[in-house]
């Protein structure tokens, strides 16, 4: 069982305030009023940044002024995408304080307070009441969620009927046993994949429906080799997820695109319906 500050550990690296702080002073960000698109490079903490954030906001039924729920929110990269594309309000849970911690300030520089709000939680027992949102959507969250249907049941009660929940995830492909570390664990320990099916299966099972896959292998394979390419030139971007994800992020991203490539992880993206 992995605890807390295990957790926080994995995910910030070290002292990640200093590294944000330092990276945004380079880069002449600080102490400044921001547009959410400055920190693009930094804020989307997944393979294929804002490009995949994009690409699932084109997939999700919002409209203007409804609540939604970003279940593993971050930085709050994409909350904060999504309120501002959609006009809604946004939700952001995460259990990793830090990530907390620095995405309320980003909200405060971008002037997004209003329209996202982030605070420390966890997915698998969410506090919020029955049927409190309008939507909902995670990134990337659940590979790190062992008790997946935990999590769905949570997401599922949460949400109004009628009202959509959508997710990415990297699925367990069909020669399995992924390449460790990867950017969402180090060791089998903090990975937890299952197949496209299987995820299917649990969906129907809670009570989802109308539910529609996306595979993205192809798409992520070469989001991994601009990101790989990129930081093997001499200027690599000041700005980049290796900011938050520390000296280990180029090897845990190989990693994840040749598991990608040889079917033992099998990105893809659901959309369904409450």
């Amino acid at each position: 069982m992995i605890n807390r500050s295990d957790l926080e550990n994995f995910w910030t690296r070290g002292d990640i305030h200093t590294r944000i702080h330092k990276a945004m002073s380079e880069a002449g960000l600080n102490n400044k009023k921001l547009e959410i698109e400055d920190l693009f490079p930094i804020d989307q903490y997944h393979a294929r940044g804002i490009a995949a954030t994009v690409d699932l906001g084109k997939r999700m039924p919002i409209s203007e002024n409804q609540r939604i729920i970003d279940i593993g929110c971050g930085l709050g990269g994409p909350a904060r995408y999504f309120a501002k594309q959609f006009k809604c309000l946004i939700t952001g849970i995460d259990i990793t304080p830090s990530f907390i911690e620095i995405g309320n300030k980003f909200n405060n520089l971008t002037s997004m307070s209003k329209k996202v709000s982030l605070q420390i939680g966890n997915s698998e027992t969410l506090n919020f009441e029955d049927e409190a949102f309008d939507g909902g959507y995670s990134q990337h969250v659940t590979m790190n969620i062992k008790n997946r249907k935990d999590f769905f049941l949570e997401a599922y009660r949460v949400l109004k009927k009628g009202t959509f929940f959508a997710f990415s995830e990297h699925g367990l492909g069909p020669k399995g046993n992924p390449i460790f570390p990867l950017p969402w664990a180090d060791t089998s320990e903090m990975s937890f994949l299952l197949s496209p099916e299987s995820t299917i299966s649990l969906l129907k099972e809670i009570g989802f429906y109308d539910i529609q896959i996306i595979e993205t292998s192809e798409k992520y394979i070469s989001g991994y080799e601009k990101m790989i390419d990129n930081k093997s030139k001499k200027d690599k971007p000041i700005l980049g997820i290796h900011v938050i994800g520390g000296a280990t992020m180029k090897e845990r991203s190989i990693n994840s695109m040749k598991s990608i490539k040889e079917k033992r992880t099998l990105p893809f993206e659901i959309v369904c319906k409450k």
